[in-house]
Parts: structure tokens; sequence; C-alpha cells
């Protein structure tokens, strides 16, 4: 059974039931966020069964996005993008359980890391919609494990590129591919488990879905659905139109691969211009594509405009395709945000984190009582520690993204302490997983005092961690905010600065912050300093009233000072 009549399948000029439409956008939500919890508590790696670094998503024929999960707001484009890739390739030969799978950057994926599936839903011999998922793999190859390296000069180095696969049919996986796969990971079998995982959570939207074509009927349901879309549509265009129209731009600086480095005139750009119910966003003045793997393809460049905008909208607007229609994005061919090969991405995530941060500073400027100053960038900045195993033994690399730090300042709340910054939204390790998978002790995870920036409100504390190894390994960094620390909003002044050390023999020496494969030895501690987030508004209006925590006795360092 071929994939038959995968364009506009229903008569979209019946009538539309508001309660219905909320039911089967509420519905997709649902199943979205199921499919994440399934491939959570299915998969192998901490990376996903901890910090949660996964996606799912309903697509229509049209790639266009039904609904998404709500874990990793940057992935929130990407699924639509590969879907469009996918189809070019398989859009007329997708059978009833093939599920489909690259990690290609140029296909729309972020990095070689994050593995995406797309697989069609049947219903009555056609193709109604999609389920995509997205998960982080732990390992895909390259010259550092954890495929990260701070160093890369091209993506060869970073990993394999797996174009479109159909690696999964109704007969299970497509072994001889798999196999390829497999023996150019370091960590197979954890590889093999995540890929199961998402399997089986995307079988689970699947069946999700054609249950809700049983209930409603296949038209009906498919009707609502859009429905559901357009109506999003129409409340993110009225609230548009409640921001001051014009235009605004805004621009971040990225850090130099040590403390002393030159940043290398590398800058990220945004022209923003706010008309009648839509917005549109520039990227054209960013940096040219670099020899470093900071370069961030075209889904992640669509990704941060997105989640910026969303975040200046009312919380219960759904995150669909009419959030999109809305938005427009251009980056130029060639440059940082829109890159051409054989240009490295594994540390997409600073630019794209950048490209976040000046587009929500540009919607400040036009809405100022919903700004927010400058986060910490959180999870941009992982480490990674492959501890030495024997010959013939399957490493286990640590691939932490418990780096938190502080968020910014808004204009009527302090920032929150030690959490991911909005647009990539992982959670932190607990130290008893970390001392259970792997031979080390967290010795330290607290708030570090002070680091946020003072103003009327101030900038969210980042995390002071210190973890002592207690084999020998190698330690892979990247590092962020530590030239250009997270800068105030109206006056508010900006967070601390990241800093990161190894302790060797009771002296400890500052490391560079984008660094690969540092030998490391037993009873060495690496110490982790992530900042701050930026203030708002002049220190000098600080009050007492405005401080919740100053009545439980809770007060950054700062203020204790000014007491």
């Amino acid at each position: 059974m071929s994939a038959r009549g995968t364009g506009r399948i229903v008569d979209m000029t019946a009538p539309i039931d508001p309660v219905t439409m909320q039911v089967v956008g509420n519905y997709c939500r649902t199943v979205t966020n199921e499919v994440e919890v399934a491939m959570i508590r299915a998969a192998y790696s901490p990376v996903t069964k901890e910090a949660f670094d996964c996606s799912a998503g309903i697509i229509d024929p049209s790639s266009e996005f039904w609904a998404l999960a709500d874990a990793i707001p940057v992935q929130c484009s990407v699924l639509a993008t590969v879907h469009r890739a996918m189809l070019e390739n398989y859009g007329k030969t997708l059978e009833p359980g093939d599920i489909l799978f690259t990690n290609d950057p140029w296909s729309g994926c972020p990095h070689l890391n994050d593995f995406v599936s797309i697989a069609p839903v049947f219903a009555e011999d056609e193709i109604i919609a999609y389920i995509g998922t997205l998960m982080h793999q732990t390992d895909v190859g390259g010259k550092t494990p954890g495929s990260m390296p701070a160093d890369a000069t091209e993506i060869f180095q970073e990993g394999f590129r797996v174009p479109v696969q159909r690696l999964f049919t109704r007969d299970g996986f497509n072994e001889p591919v798999l196999n390829i796969l497999l023996a150019n990971s370091r960590t197979p079998t954890s590889f093999r488990g995540d890929l199961s995982a998402q399997v089986a959570g995307t079988r689970l939207g699947i069946r999700r879905m054609q249950e809700a074509v049983e209930r409603f009927g296949k038209e009906r349901f498919v009707i609502h659905a859009r429905a559901h879309v357009d109506y999003s549509e129409r409340r993110v265009r009225n609230q548009l139109r409640q921001l001051k129209t014009g235009s605004y731009s805004a621009e971040r600086h990225v850090d130099g691969p040590d403390y002393d480095s030159a940043d290398q005139g590398i800058s990220v750009v945004a022209d923003v211009e706010i008309g009648d119910g839509q917005v549109s966003v520039d990227f054209s003045r960013s940096s040219e594509q670099v020899p470093r793997p900071l370069n961030c393809v075209l889904s992640n460049a669509i990704a941060p405009s997105l989640v910026a905008l969303r975040c200046m909208l009312d919380n219960d607007l759904p995150m669909n395709g009419g959030l999109q229609r809305a938005l427009t994005v251009t980056c130029a061919p060639g440059s940082i945000l829109n890159p051409v090969l054989p240009a490295p991405v594994g540390a997409r995530a600073v630019v794209a984190s950048l490209a976040y941060d000046c587009v929500l500073e540009c919607l400040g400027q036009a809405s100022p009582d919903k700004a927010c100053a400058t986060s910490s960038g959180g999870t941009t900045m992982p480490f990674i520690w492959a501890p030495q195993t024997t010959p013939g033994e399957e490493p286990r690399i640590l691939v932490d993204n418990s780096l938190t730090g502080g968020t910014g300042a808004r204009s009527s709340a302090d920032g929150m302490d030690a959490v991911d910054n909005t647009v990539t939204n992982a959670m932190n390790y607990p130290a008893e997983m970390l001392e259970q998978e792997y031979p080390a002790i967290v010795e330290r995870h607290e708030l570090r005092d002070g680091s946020g920036g003072a103003g009327e409100y101030r900038g969210g504390e980042g995390l002071r961690r210190v973890l002592r190894f207690l084999a020998p390994g190698n330690l892979s960094l990247r590092g962020h905010r530590h030239q250009y620390p997270p800068p105030g909003f109206a006056g508010g002044e900006p967070g601390a600065p990241s800093l990161f050390s190894l302790e060797r023999g009771g002296v400890t020496q500052p490391i560079p912050p984008q660094s690969s494969a540092i030998a490391t030895e037993v009873g060495d501690r690496f110490i982790a300093e992530t900042p701050g987030g930026g203030g708002y508004g002049p220190v000098a209006e600080r009050r007492e009233s405005k401080n919740p925590l100053s009545r439980l006795g809770i007060l950054a360092s700062n203020e204790a000072k000014d007491d």
C-alpha cells in the first residue's frame, strides 16, 4: 500500500465547531507530549532520559506542524524542515510502518548528534499527518568522544552524516544500514537503544492519531486540526498588532575560544520589522560562516525567532504552525546562520541562543513591559567527559547539559536562578544518577552567589558545579559567555561571565572554555561557574519590597553588601 492523496484530502469548506476544534487541538498537543514521555522513559542515554533532549511533533502533509511537545523549544522548526526534505526523497513511496531517519544538517537537523525521524499516519489508505521525533545521540563518531569537538574546522570531523534513510519498516530495522551506523559510533549499545526509543514513541503517536480518527472521523478530525492552526494564526496576528510597529535592531558578539583571544569579529545581528500583525526578522548583517563549530543551519535560525516571538505572546497560545505564518526569517546563504558545506555545526546552539537574544531584545524595544534581560545561555555550554576504558570495552561518555545559569530579569520580577534558558530548556542531571553511571563525584552543585546582574530587578544567579573524577579520561568543553556576559536591559547591569577551571594537586588553573580532549587524571576536579542573567532597570530603583526573597533572608551578594 503506497501513499496516495497526500495533499488536501478533505473538504475544508465544511463547518467548524469551536469546541471540537479546541478538543482536537489539545488532543494533538497531548499526543506529542505522550510521545516525548515515551521516548524519555525508553531512552538509554542520560542526555535524553535525564536532560530531556528530545522532541516530538505532528506535521501535516504540507509540512506545517499541528502540535509540538513542550521540552526543547529550539527544535520547533526542525521537524517541519526535515519533513520537507524527506518528502522529496520518499514522499510517494511510503508504506504503513515506515519510519524515515536522518541526521543531516542540510536536511534541517540541528547537528549530527540529533537524529530526526518522520513517519506517516495512514487513515483509510490516505496519509493524514506525520509523527516527527528528534533525539540526541551520545556519539556519532568524529574526532572526539561525544562528537562535538570544539576545534572542528569542518563537519567531517564531527561525525557521520546520514542522508534520509528508510531505517525502519513494518518488518523492523533495516539491519544493513543500521549496522553501518552502529559500527561508526563509540556507543553502539545506547545508539541502538535510543533509536528503538524513537521508534517506540513514533508508533505510539501513530496509534493515538488513528484512535482519534476512529473517534472523530477522518474528515472531521483533519478539518478541525487545521482549523486550530488557523485559530492560532488569528490570535498571533491580533496580539502582534498590539506591539509598536517599526524597525528594531540588536547585536550580539560570539566569544573567542579562550578568555583572552579576540572574538574574530563574529557577530549575530537581527533587524526586526514589526508591521500589521506580522514580524520579519533579517539576519543578513550577521557574520559569514566560520571554520569553527558555531555555524547554525537555517532551521535552527528560524526556531529562536519563533521562540522569542512566542515568549512575547499569551501563555496559552497554541504552539503550532499558526505562529510561524506570522513570521518571516531571512538569512544570507554562506552566513553563520545559513552555512554551506562543509561548515561544522556542533556548537550551533551558541549562535542560536544569540539569535534568540537579539530577536527578544528587538521585541522588548517594541513592548518594554514584556521585555526581558539576557539569560546565561544555559545548556549551550555542555561538557563531555570520556573516562578511560579497557580495550574492547564500550565507553561511557558523559554528555552533561547540567551547566545551567541565571535567566534575565523581567520588567516586574527577578530572573530565575540556575535554570536553562528558554530557547533550549533542558533539565539538570541529578547528582545521584551521574555518580551511579560514571566514575565521578559531584562535590558541589550550588548557586553562584552574586552572579546575577544588578538592577531594579536582578538577574538570576548562575551555578557553581564541582565534579571530581575517579578515573582518568579526557574532557571537552563548549563554553560561552566568558568574554561577553549576559547584558542587562533598560539600565540593568550584566551578569557575571562564565569561568571553567581544573584543579590538580591543590592547584587550580583556568582551562580554555572551548577545548577538545583535555587529559584528566584521577582526583582532578572540574569546576564550572556559569553566568548570571542580566539585570533589568537601574539598580538605584531597587527596593526591598520588590525582592520577595529578602523577606526570607535570601539576598544576592550585591544586595547584602548594600544592606
